[in-house]
């Protein structure tokens, strides 16, 4: 299954990805800078990936 990361955008498979849950929510990142971006602001990733 393709997901997107929210934060770059990118486009890519749900077996490579960096996962993180936030409000029960789970978020698919390509790498673990993207995840750290989100972590430190998530109402802003997370509006943009909704």
């Amino acid at each position: 299954m393709k997901v997107t990361d929210p934060v770059c955008g990118l486009e890519f498979d749900e077996d490579l990805s960096v996962t993180h849950e936030y409000k029960s929510k789970k978020y698919h990142f390509c790498c673990d800078g993207c995840k750290k971006i989100f972590i430190k602001k998530p109402k802003k990733w997370s509006k943009k990936s909704n």
